[in-house]
């Protein structure tokens, strides 16, 4: 009886050992037994063996979890059986009745004993204490698959074959490929449970929004490019370079069509110096030029390749589609970068509970949110002085001041306008 309860003890302290095992391993970072290898753990070491042979050894822990757990019902309920059933003499029942039922809760309390001690518990501490555990487990566990290690290697060739036989490809438990959208899901779920805070999140969100879009998403339009034409003195240049607060313009010939290269903040202040009356295209540098629908990943790419800050995109007919900037690129995988010189603006002031004061330069989409409104439909507009123009284009309506639009429950009308496009709006709830 007592080396029956010695041996079931035993079991159960083995099975943990071999449960606390598999867990660490699984999830033990490589990187960190790496780190402490250098500073010669030679626990670290014999663990990052282990870990580059993951496989193997999970199968030693499965094997050991195996034996273990047969050893246990193979020793426990019998003892339990022989313990519980005097207990149960004393119960007014039938003896063939309490012979079973003796039998039914002696499996009921292995059972219990078995999966809170030799499993539950040691799969929290596995997952807890991971670099504790694995550092810990670590040399008996080799001893114990080289000890086995005839018997490991045939389990995994019987399963590779018959997987073989089935044409299937058996995964391993080693492998820690992740699709996007588990990726995303991981990263919503530690956010979540404070693992990341906000901002962090946010990176990784924009990592892989970042993925899919092209310069058209993010560029400053044809109709918000501020440029210079080429007949001006760099004198005049720069009065409108500082006026206007960008570090780099486009310089055109007549319209926004003929773009005949850039120039700098700073080569106007440098050349300003020594020869203000000098004509820009003197000085004015041959741009990089990319069709608008460049996935943005390659088009920071080749602005990197080419030690270019600055890019003019073209739609598909040839014309100037806008402009983008290296900061405008980072600013989808970091938020909005503000320098000593920008000044956040509001672009949407409420005037009364149902009347809205709207820029022109508020994203359409933006727009539909907030004011529960689907405009977009076939209309490719990126804002909504854009969706606007658009509009009167279609409805051959030449746009001014006053003029008024309705779009179901919404009265949009245009308070100021930025030469040929609404500059400010007045979004009123009807």
């Amino acid at each position: 009886m007592i080396l029956n309860l010695f041996i079931i003890v035993l079991m159960i302290f083995l099975t943990a050992f071999f449960v606390a095992a598999e867990f660490s391993l699984v999830k033990i970072r490589k990187s960190r037994l790496e780190t402490l290898e250098k500073e010669n753990n030679k626990r670290a070491k014999l663990a990052l063996n282990i870990v580059n042979h993951l496989d193997s050894y999970l199968s030693a822990c499965q094997l050991g979890i195996t034996l273990t757990s047969l050893a246990i019902g193979w020793v426990g309920e019998s003892t339990m059986h022989s313990i519980l059933a005097p207990l149960l003499s004393y119960v007014p029942l039938p003896s063939a009745l309490l012979d079973s039922l003796s039998i039914i809760l002696a499996f009921l309390l292995i059972t219990f004993v078995h999966v809170v001690i030799g499993e539950l518990i040691p799969k929290s501490l596995s997952i807890t204490k991971t670099e504790g555990v694995v550092l810990t487990v670590a040399a008996p566990l080799h001893y114990f698959y080289k000890l086995t290690y005839p018997f490991v290697w045939l389990l995994n060739a019987s399963a590779s074959s018959i997987g073989k036989l089935f044409n299937l490809s058996l995964a391993t438990e080693g492998d820690e490929i992740h699709s996007e959208e588990e990726l995303i899901l991981i990263a919503n779920q530690s956010f979540i449970k404070g693992e990341i805070n906000e901002k962090e999140y946010e990176y990784l969100n924009n990592v892989f929004e970042f993925d899919d879009l092209i310069a058209k998403d993010i560029m400053v339009s044809r109709l918000d490019m501020e440029t210079i034409p080429v007949d001006v003195s760099i004198e005049e240049a720069l009065k409108f370079a500082i006026k206007k607060g960008h570090t780099r313009f486009p310089i055109i010939a007549k319209t926004k069509d003929d773009i005949l290269g850039y120039v700098t903040l700073q080569n106007l202040i440098k050349e300003y110096l020594t020869a203000p009356g000098q004509e820009i295209k003197k000085i004015m540098q041959e741009p990089i030029i990319f069709i608008d629908t460049i996935p943005v990943k390659l088009l920071l790419s080749e602005m990197q390749k080419e030690h270019k800050h600055f890019a003019i995109l073209l739609d598909e007919y040839g014309g100037t589609s806008g402009l983008v900037t290296i900061e405008d690129i980072l600013e989808e995988l970091v938020g909005d970068i503000q320098d000593e010189e920008d000044h956040e603006k509001e672009l949407v002031i409420k005037l009364s509970p149902t009347t809205y004061q709207v820029d022109g330069k508020l994203l359409l989409s933006e727009f539909e949110e907030l004011f529960n409104i689907d405009l977009a439909q076939n209309n490719l507009s990126k804002t909504i002085s854009g969706f606007i123009t658009n509009y009167s284009l279609e409805q051959n309506e030449p746009l001014q001041v006053g003029q008024t639009f309705e779009f179901d429950n919404l009265k949009i009308t245009i308070i100021e306008m930025d030469k040929i496009t609404p500059h400010i709006l007045e979004v009123k709830r009807v």
